[in-house]
């Protein structure tokens, strides 16, 4: 189980030495207006910004990509800028860094190609044997056609989302006809959607932080809206009171686990993630949703709240998944 014996911390070496860019979307403006837009997002980058200068680590907080191109006058990246509207923008920051030389938090940009693409995720969880959800890809010609549908229940949500951004529910004619309109929508900026069966049941959620021994942190489970417990993009950004959540060590816990590591062996490294899943406890089925790397570590978080569980402080946590990214990224390039 993770204890304190098991957390790493930068030295006084490395504190000195390492000039942290932290790239985030919020990064640079936490004030009440944008909060009142963007929600519980503000509040996390800018508690991560606080978090990252607490520990020791010279910090310049950015906000925009182009920072990637300019001058080379920082040590490593930490990126979580994750609400771009260009397909492949999860890509982009480790692809420069790879470029440039220089450390960047999470997986390499071909592991967080997989990650960030669901279709891809599906495609080499299903290739482990793991139980997917059915899914299709909507092309740009479905869009125009307001009469397309499929039986069943559904849920159409981006490609590439993040945080449930523009999920919809679908049952009917209607609601494809309103699908189809968010498709459409020029704020997506063209980006592809999936179509994804409608699994009914749990949302359960294995956080993995490496360095850690495997299996020792706890799953949860994730409470969405009442009724089909989807979890919103509003419930994530605390913009209303639906999203709940919990440890979680019922029925479908231990298969959830046991998929998470096949995964995990496939995927390392990446330094820390949450891999999703869909449990129905009425047929027992696990489904595999979606992994997300350099996901939400806020106070709030289930990646935070399950090392809480074992004493873990939350400056701890931050400061453990720097150094492990840190070191595992030199020792490669020495």
């Amino acid at each position: 189980m993770p204890t304190l014996e098991y957390l790493l911390t930068p030295s006084p070496e490395e504190l000195a030495q390492t000039h942290v860019l932290f790239l985030a979307r919020h990064a640079l403006d936490s004030s009440p207006e944008r909060r009142a837009k963007y929600g519980y997002h503000v509040v996390y980058h800018a508690i991560m910004l606080e978090t990252l200068r607490g520990l020791g680590f010279r910090v310049t907080p950015a906000s925009e990509h182009e920072v990637l191109f300019g001058p080379l006058d920082f040590d490593f990246l930490y990126a979580i800028h994750s609400h771009a509207i260009f397909d492949g923008h999860e890509l982009l920051a480790p692809a420069i860094a790879a470029y440039r030389g220089v450390p960047c938090l999470g997986a390499s940009a071909s592991s967080r190609a997989v990650s960030e693409d669901k279709v891809l995720a599906k495609q080499l969880a299903a290739s482990l044997g793991l139980d997917v959800a059915k899914h299709r890809i909507m092309q740009a010609g479905e869009v125009s056609n307001d009469k397309f549908s499929l039986p069943g229940s559904w849920i159409v949500k981006p490609r590439g989302g993040i945080a449930s951004d523009a999920i919809v529910k679908v049952e009917n004619e209607a609601d494809w006809r309103d699908a189809l309109a968010t498709i459409s929508d020029p704020r997506h900026g063209g980006r592809e959607f999936i179509a994804e069966e409608f699994v009914p049941g749990l949302n359960l959620t294995v956080p993995i932080v490496e360095g850690f021994p495997p299996g020792s942190l706890a799953v949860f489970e994730e409470r969405g809206r009442p009724g089909d417990n989807v979890l919103t993009n509003e419930a994530k950004r605390g913009l209303n009171s639906s999203y709940k959540s919990a440890p979680y060590d019922g029925p479908g816990a231990e298969e959830v686990s046991e998929a998470t590591a096949r995964l995990v062996a496939e995927m390392s490294p990446f330094d820390y993630a949450r891999f999703d899943f869909r449990y129905d406890p009425d047929t027992r089925r696990a489904v595999f949703i979606e992994v997300n790397i350099a996901c939400n570590m806020a106070p709030a978080s289930a990646v935070y709240r399950s090392a809480a569980l074992h004493g873990i402080k939350y400056e701890e946590l931050v400061g453990h998944v720097l150094t492990h990214s840190l070191r595992r990224q030199r020792k490669r390039q020495k």
